[in-house]
């Protein structure tokens, strides 16, 4: 395990070094043995935003998923579906056997979102906030222990509460108040509300997302989406043009 953590700790970015190496551990590790063998013939610097995502929801995942005291098989198949299909089949095959041991474990939650806080973009963070969302609703329903779990992970990585209930809002509420979504209330004025949406454009866009792979940037536009949808439909309530 040291010889593992060293290599790795020196050259494939930050994920998997740190908290989040030590718990990952030298399974994880062959699953990326051709971005480490890249990375050594180049710069030690480099690092991968892909991995680093794909890492940061393998721990974080594994706490949430059993928040509510038992681990639910359609919350299983929820990770393996999205994992296929942000990461392919061959490395979620191969994570997930890590997941499922991961599962078993009692992370320093404080020390690993201090991690990825410190090296991911805000809205790299809040597509990890919104896949925990997912996760949580796969059985059908949020428990409060989720909820609680999610918010404090949701603190712990700099997320707002403002943006978190935010996010709690578009993921969980089948009748979503567009007022709620952009944080603002049906008393705000027309000049807060065209504040507050070009504050979320440019705090949601997914622009910024593109190094995480195709698929994660269709996620973080479906959020965006519902933004402006929000946005779009306080607009027509008022007849603001």
């Amino acid at each position: 395990m040291k010889r593992f953590t060293t290599i790795i700790g020196g050259g494939l970015g930050w994920a998997l070094g740190g908290p989040i190496g030590a718990i990952l551990g030298a399974a994880l590790g062959t699953i990326f043995s051709e971005e480490i063998s890249n990375v050594k013939k180049s710069s030690k610097r480099f690092k991968n935003p892909e991995t680093d995502f794909h890492a940061s929801l393998l721990v974080l995942a594994s706490v949430v998923i059993k928040a509510d005291g038992k681990i639910d098989r359609r919350e299983l198949d929820f990770v393996r579906r999205q994992f296929v299909k942000w990461f392919g089949v061959n490395k979620t095959n191969k994570s997930f056997n890590v997941f499922k041991s991961l599962i078993k474990t009692e992370p320093n939650l404080l020390k690993i979102c201090q991690q990825i806080k410190s090296n991911m973009p805000l809205q790299g963070r809040i597509q990890v906030i919104s896949f925990l969302f997912d996760l949580s609703f796969a059985d059908g329903t949020i428990s409060s222990n989720e909820n609680k779990q999610i918010a404090r992970i949701s603190s712990y990585l700099g997320i707002s509460s403002q943006e978190f209930y935010q996010l709690e809002s578009i993921k969980t509420k089948k009748v979503k108040d567009p007022y709620e979504i952009l944080g603002i209330t049906s008393s705000s004025s027309d000049q807060e509300l065209k504040k507050m949406y070009r504050k979320l454009v440019k705090k949601y866009h997914p622009d910024s997302l593109h190094d995480m792979g195709k698929e994660v940037v269709l996620e973080a536009e479906n959020t965006f989406r519902k933004i402006q949808e929000s946005y779009e439909e306080i607009c027509q309530r008022r007849e603001i043009k």
